[in-house]
């Protein structure tokens, strides 16, 4: 076994009606005055708006409302939030949302406790001391960032997807706030998870704890994700799949991602198309990158957790192809649609090949592939589900 280390700083609150439970609770730690970052208008339409900012009005808190968020957020939303949190002297943030609000909240509360005025200037510095305090609370299962230490943010200027360094301070993970989430949502987002396992398993970054939190996030999804799109109520389902998203999360705040996620945050920027698809086009092809450079027992730890049945004998391709197959299908049964039938060519896919290098998690993928192997392996992805 190859040396390893692990940390998770961020508190995580998980159960069944953990905000009422908790967050009231929670914000006597805090100041008067609050963000409260949320994206669409989802949230005040499933009541989970109403919900929490009953809770605040409760804590007698200062609510400073900062809405539209959007997938794959932007700098200038962070320029604008950071802006608006410093003119209301806002002491803590809540995000509340999937993915690209939590990253959002992050990239803000970064740049307050800089002292600065744009994200732009900290895409690539340690992580500070946290002068606004953050608490995540997410309405997906997907992405795990109330549990990364990372946040995922569009550069308008160099058209690529930047990842400065930061972590929510605390996490409600709520499993009844995401039963109103539709079942292409559920299904993307839960497939978000898949990838982050998988591709935490077999980068190059090998570490046995995070193995072993990314195994039981497969095996959650793989058994409870499709219940969760059919059934979106089912409490089980819904539980399962919010704690396989959480511990997806942890599984790459230890090793990172891998080429696949490559692809998603290059050709998803250009496209501004949803994360967790992006990661769901790409992960078979990922598996079989992998068996190029990768490790066998990477592969076949990330078989047994699918239950992918394989040969002792079997070489490395020969199990990425068995997990790669089981995948497409997967998807399928899913009803997730092909990047040919959501209108994209080959030739769009191809556009984003020179952007790799620049994506955080390329350098985590076995190997060193050339830009000719990057545009091999985007074939690969686009024909691979059809």
């Amino acid at each position: 076994m190859n040396n390893f280390i692990f940390e998770n700083k961020t508190k995580v609150y998980f159960g069944k009606g953990g905000v009422k439970e908790y967050l009231g609770c929670l914000l006597k730690k805090y100041g008067k005055t609050v963000m409260l970052a949320y994206g669409g208008g989802s949230i005040k339409h499933n009541g989970v708006y109403d919900e929490v900012t009953g809770i605040l009005n409760a804590a007698g808190k200062t609510v400073v409302e900062f809405s539209g968020i959007m997938p794959n957020p932007t700098y200038a939303k962070v320029q604008e939030g950071a802006k608006l949190a410093r003119e209301k002297g806002v002491d803590l943030i809540l995000a509340v949302g999937g993915g690209s609000t939590i990253d959002t909240g992050k990239a803000i509360d970064l740049v307050l406790s800089m002292g600065g005025t744009t994200i732009a200037d900290y895409y690539h510095v340690a992580e500070p001391e946290h002068k606004v305090k953050i608490i995540a609370i997410p309405t997906t299962s997907g992405t795990g960032s109330e549990n990364t230490p990372c946040a995922v943010i569009c550069d308008a200027v160099t058209g690529r997807k930047e990842i400065p360094i930061f972590r929510a301070d605390l996490a409600l993970v709520d499993p009844v706030l995401t039963y109103t989430v539709p079942a292409k949502v559920t299904a993307a987002t839960g497939l978000d998870v898949l990838a982050h396992c998988a591709e935490a398993i077999t980068n190059r970054n090998y570490n046995a704890y995070a193995n072993i939190v990314a195994k039981e996030g497969i095996r959650l999804t793989m058994k409870y994700l499709k219940t969760a799109c059919e059934k979106p109520k089912n409490v089980e389902a819904r539980e399962k799949m919010a704690l396989a998203a959480n511990l997806g999360g942890q599984a790459i705040a230890e090793t990172g991602c891998s080429i696949g996620h490559s692809f998603s945050q290059t050709f998803g920027a250009m496209n501004h198309i949803p994360h967790g698809l992006g990661c769901a086009w790409a992960l078979p092809s990922c598996m079989t990158y992998t068996a190029k450079y990768g490790r066998r027992e990477d592969l076949a730890e990330t078989a047994d957790a699918m239950g992918v049945a394989y040969k002792d004998s079997d070489d490395a391709m020969v199990i990425a192809k068995a997990i790669s197959d089981v995948l497409v299908a997967f998807m399928k049964e899913l009803g997730v649609v092909s990047i040919k039938d959501m209108g994209y060519t080959l030739e769009d896919c191809l556009k984003s090949a020179d952007l790799f290098q620049y994506d955080a998690a390329f350098a985590n993928a076995p190997g060193k592939p050339s830009v000719e192997e990057v545009r091999e392996y985007i074939k690969d992805t686009y024909f691979i589900y059809q």
